[in-house]
């Protein structure tokens, strides 16, 4: 009866406590409007980008055979021998895909794209299902049909070309008749939108098309399905065929290297979200903070009614349980909302697909939900339980003095329990990205970030503080009450930097990232840039080549490079296969890997010197030629400026010493040569060339219409073409950019209203004691101005300094850019948002210091 009546008492209280909570909350609910916003604007970012990792993981991820073609692929530019041919047959199943490049044209001629022409043996696909529209098999839809080849081609190309099934497309010399849409490809490119759609022809029509003759670049990969272990097999495979130098691949390191760049590219955006919930967390702080301010009469009342400590600590705690479960939940509703929008949106152009099946719903909706409600919850209770010690540990003897105040330090149990829900909270942060690594290091760039941050902090105050004892501030009371005003306790310069100066960093270094992309594609067709690019333009067409041009246009000139893909042999007189004996897949890598060598000539590709120097004598005979290698390569192979290395192209050796290492342009890089050598040393193995037409664009489009006619198996690219498909995908990606860095600013302004609203009561107060000691509410005004134009100052400093560290390296590194001339943009992008900022916290309380002084030293007393 005991127990029973024991249980029964806990309920009860559990129960009342609950009540009281909710009514209490329901009182004040509007104190709160900032610890919610706060919340829901970090948790939605999470939410969104859980989701959308993990729907993006499966779809790609589900079955990467398909995505490969084949348990092992094996890509070449010749046939495979009949040997190699009869062991693979022996070990599994095999299918063969002709890919080469093209340009394809409407029957009018208007338009030309560059597309991947598939020709596909019997065999084809091994995993997976092509799926065709109308349903028929490929080989009636690709069949000759009257006077016309059929050809089925993906749905986008048919859109950009404004045709359907039943219309005429031009591929070389041959006229085809769409025949069919390709709707799903399990072995589609990932980069199929931008590099070639594809379009499958059968064996027979290719002929027809003029397009291959002897020096023609046509890959065969090779899919192959086995049920042996890929680890034994290729093993096996590479002893029976010990100098191979084919491109080999399984499924299991496919999946290992895009397993590898989403888990980068996911927590990079992950981490974004998790900075912005942070900084929602000062929001949280700071509203609970204000909040509970007011509740200290509220909390002091009830200790001295007697209530005890445990349920009043216990009704506080439900009431941030709450407030953080309904942010949770709201915010991850919106996130996953935003999630479902854009795989809706994108679903189709990158095959993702939304969820099936029980688990799958479970697996991508609600445990994203789930995970939201538990971060928002942790945010609130980490951010939140130093105030709330505060407040619960002040003296109720206060009510009697007619003022609470809260305790200035936290008690000793609860700053354990707050480090003890940090550490959880950052264990599962960690746990919970994807690249924990990754992680790691962005929690150790958070921590000395912080330590720069807080030492930055103090070196301000001190600075504030001996400028305000110095000949500086003079007489001048404004000067002084403002210095006063950043180095006394309860400063709002801490508050400031971490909020604003967090998401003023993001801003800056998404402004001058977005305005680097955006100036290169303007910059990239200058006057003397190409109007015209060319590739696979064979030795005996070049003369018609260039008279023909000039024919069309007298004032267009056309500069033609040599191409020579060769195979890495020798480093330093030690064979690839011997120096890399340790690592069987960097070895089949290295081996399989195609080097793209050229002439410097006149340099239309504006490739940069790293180290060394270019020359300018011509290749010497019988000895290793000079050689400029690209900056990535050398590094991945550990080369530098001096080091040997031998090549092999059809079958002949090429051994040079590497004089110089250079790098590529980035975005204005078009034929992305591995190697440049000395004039002459590629002469005897030259097939191809690839080329830049200087001329009009107007020009540019009669050209490629007379290239098309007249040299079909030329392809072309317009500048201006690629500048626009360019510019579509920048522009998508800097509306991400700019959303990103709006939400976080967003929740910055919210932590700063928040900052506001903590400290206007005090500054009002202050304020108007000054006025009846005597001081002048212009000089008052004056000294809140000054204060504020020093914030502005010090945040736009800091985000600017911080942002362009950020932002300065990725785009040299990453996108090959120069930046550094563009930091007066960033800052000044941070001086006007910061200023719009502070001066629209400011306003408010300037406009209050107009009401009667007493009734605002009562109120704020």
């Amino acid at each position: 009866m005991k127990r029973k009546a024991s249980t029964s008492a806990s309920s009860t209280r559990i129960l009342w406590m609950l009540k009281f909570a909710i009514t209490d909350l329901r009182s004040r609910i509007s104190a709160l409007k900032v610890f919610l916003a706060c919340l829901i604007l970090g948790v939605t970012l999470v939410a969104a980008t859980a989701s959308l990792y993990r729907v993006i993981e499966q779809s790609l991820l589900a079955d990467t055979r398909a995505i490969l073609g084949g348990d092992v692929e094996l890509d070449t530019n010749e046939p495979l021998p009949d040997d190699v041919l009869e062991w693979i047959r022996q070990t599994g199943r095999i299918s063969l895909v002709r890919e080469f490049d093209t340009i394809v044209s409407s029957e009018s001629g208007d338009g030309f794209f560059r597309a991947e022409i598939l020709v596909p043996d019997a065999a084809y696909p091994l995993y997976g299902e092509l799926q065709l529209a109308p349903n028929q098999s490929r080989t009636d839809l690709t069949a000759r049909q009257g006077e016309f080849w059929g050809a089925v081609i993906d749905p986008l190309l048919a859109e950009r070309l404004e045709q359907t099934v039943g219309d005429e497309l031009q591929i070389g010399a041959a006229t085809f008749r769409i025949t069919g849409l390709i709707e799903k490809q399990p072995d589609r490119s990932l980069n199929a939108n931008w590099r070639g759609l594809p379009v499958m022809i059968s064996e027979q029509a290719v002929n027809a098309t003029q397009l291959i003759r002897p020096g023609s670049r046509v890959d065969y990969e090779y899919r192959i399905q086995t049920e042996r272990d890929l680890d034994l097999w290729l093993e096996e495979f590479e002893q029976a065929f010990p100098d191979t130098r084919w491109d080999i691949t399984t499924f299991a390191e496919r999946s290992e290297r895009i397993a590898e760049r989403l888990d980068q590219i996911a927590t990079a955006l992950i981490l974004i979200a998790f900075t912005t919930l942070f900084i929602g967390g000062l929001g949280v702080a700071n509203s609970i903070r204000a909040y509970l301010d007011e509740k200290l009469g509220t909390i002091a009342t009830l200790q001295t009614l007697g209530l005890r400590r445990r349920p009043l600590v216990g009704i506080y705690l439900l009431q941030i349980g709450l407030m953080g479960s309904l942010a949770g939940l709201i915010g991850g509703a919106i996130g996953l909302g935003l999630a479902a929008v854009a795989i809706g949106v994108a679903g189709d152009a990158f095959a993702l697909a939304g969820p099936e099946g029980a688990s799958s719903w479970l697996q991508l909706w609600l445990l994203p939900l789930l995970l939201s409600w538990l971060f928002a919850v942790l945010t609130a209770y980490v951010f939140a339980l130093p105030s709330l010690a505060k407040a619960l540990a002040a003296p109720p003897a206060g009510l009697f003095r007619g003022q609470v105040q809260a305790a200035s330090h936290e008690p000793r149990k609860w700053r354990i329990a707050s480090y003890l829900l940090l550490a959880a909270y950052i264990g599962a942060t960690l746990l919970g990205l994807p690249s924990p690594e990754l992680g790691f290091l962005f929690l150790l760039a958070v921590i000395v970030l912080w330590g720069l941050l807080e030492g930055l902090i103090k070196g301000l105050r001190h600075g504030a503080k001996t400028l305000e004892n110095s000949g500086f501030a003079g007489g001048n009371f404004a000067r002084r009450l403002a210095l006063a005003n950043l180095h006394r306790p309860g400063s709002p310069l801490r508050a400031t930097l971490l909020s604003l100066g967090t998401a003023l960093t993001l801003v800056v270094a998404c402004t001058l990232l977005v305005t680097t992309l955006l100036r290169a594609l303007e910059t990239t067709i200058p006057a003397e840039s190409p109007a015209l690019i060319l590739y696979d333009v064979f030795p005996d067409q070049m003369e018609e080549l260039e008279s023909g041009l000039t024919s069309l246009d007298a004032s267009s000139s056309t500069e033609l490079l040599p191409l020579v893909r060769a195979r890495l042999a020798k480093v330093n007189e030690q064979p690839i296969a011997e120096l890399l004996a340790n690592d069987s897949q960097a070895r089949r890598e290295a081996m399989g890997d195609e080097y793209k060598l050229s002439y410097l000539s006149g340099n239309p590709e504006g490739l940069e010197l790293v180290s060394g120097q270019w020359w300018t004598s011509p290749a010497p005979k019988g000895a290793p030629v000079f050689m400029a290698m690209e900056d990535r390569e050398a590094n991945e192979l550990g080369l530098s400026t001096g080091d040997q290395v031998e090549f092999t192209a059809q079958g002949q050796p090429i051994t040079a010493e590497i004089k110089a290492i250079y790098r590529q342009k980035g975005l204005q890089t078009r034929f992305w040569f591995e190697g440049i050598l000395q004039d002459g040393a590629l002469d005897n193995l030259i097939s191809r060339y690839v080329g830049a037409v200087y001329q009009s664009d107007p020009a540019a489009k009669t050209s490629q219409q007379w290239l098309a006619r007249n040299i079909p198996n030329v392809i072309t690219l317009r500048t201006a073409d690629w500048l626009q498909t360019a510019g579509n995908l920048l522009n998508k990606a800097a509306a991400g950019l700019a959303a990103v860095a709006t939400v976080s600013l967003l929740a910055s302004l919210l932590v700063l209203s928040s900052v506001v609203s903590v400290s206007r009561r005090r500054q009002l107060y202050e304020a108007n004691l000054l006025h009846c000691l005597g001081a002048r509410h212009q000089a008052i005004r004056q000294s809140m101005l000054l204060e504020t134009g020093l914030l502005t100052f010090l945040a736009t400093v800091f985000a600017t300094a911080l942002g362009a560290l950020i932002a300065l390296p990725l785009a040299d590194l990453a996108l090959k850019l120069p930046a550094g001339d563009l930091w007066w943009l960033g800052a000044m992008v941070a001086g006007i948002v910061s200023s719009l900022a502070l001066l629209g916290g400011l306003l408010p309380t300037l406009k209050a210091m107009r009401l009667n002084p007493a009734v605002l030293l009562r109120e704020g007393g």
